[in-house]
């Protein structure tokens, strides 16, 4: 999933836009959350530093006597380079200053108008979920994938193997704590993952973050879960050659 964050020091405005989000969120059918809230930003860098990256950013831009909302998005982008950027504020224009500062805002949305706040949460959404979607699995450390109607997005680290089952084009993703199973194939998560995932078997794709040991006499790779995958004759003599 993809994190949002709200940071806002006025609590009604942004217990409103947390609602207008996650409102959004569901009819989107989206992969995104959970949506957090912090009243400054000091808070929500202690927040963003525990979490994944990259993630969505709601930010206000006046905090009195702390750091404004600008300088909390440069400190963002040392952290999230990739991040998505929304400014929520009562100033008009503040495009040529983001600019300058080279933040990437993706929108800026003005207080007061809810329902027009709510067509403009929309459409930063939606413009996000086409970016990931679109954008090659891998990248941004998700793997991105369509269950039925949703989209999902899994964290690389949280992948632990693909495994090919009996039935046509059916996996299963092994997950830190979840199994998926959805159409695809290996072939096509073995090209857009690329190096970081090893085909060690025919009917298997593993993460090697995740390998613990690779047990040559006994044809296995163990995982630091304690799961094991086969290993095939041809991918045993990859390995000894240190591929």
């Amino acid at each position: 999933m993809i994190p949002v964050y709200i940071c806002d020091d006025e609590q009604a405005i942004s217990q409103r836009l947390k609602k207008i989000i996650l409102d959004q969120i569901m009819i989107l059918n989206s992969d995104m959350g959970p949506v957090q809230t912090a009243d400054c930003p000091a808070g929500l860098l202690e927040l963003q530093q525990q979490n994944m990256v990259p993630a969505i950013y709601f930010l206000d831009i006046d905090f009195p006597g702390q750091i404004s909302g600008l300088e909390l998005a440069q400190k963002l982008r040392r952290y999230d380079p990739r991040g998505f950027i929304v400014f929520i504020t009562a100033h008009g224009d503040l495009a040529f200053e983001t600019f300058r500062l080279r933040l990437e805002a993706m929108d800026y949305i003005v207080k007061g108008d809810y329902d027009a706040m709510s067509v403009r949460v929309r459409d930063c959404l939606t413009s996000i979920q086409d970016r990931l979607r679109d954008e090659p699995s891998g990248q941004g450390r998700y793997c991105t994938l369509k269950l039925f109607d949703t989209i999902r997005h899994i964290p690389i680290e949280d992948i632990l193997y693909f495994e090919a089952l009996g039935y046509k084009h059916t996996l299963r993703l092994h997950l830190v704590n979840e199994l998926l199973e959805f159409n695809s194939s290996l072939e096509h998560f073995g090209e857009q993952l690329g190096d970081g995932f090893w085909r060690c078997h025919r009917g298997f794709l593993v993460n090697r973050e995740h390998i613990r040991t690779v047990h040559l006499k006994e044809q296995i790779v163990e995982l630091d879960t304690g799961e094991e995958c086969p290993l095939s004759r041809k991918a045993k003599a990859e390995y000894r050659a240190g591929l």
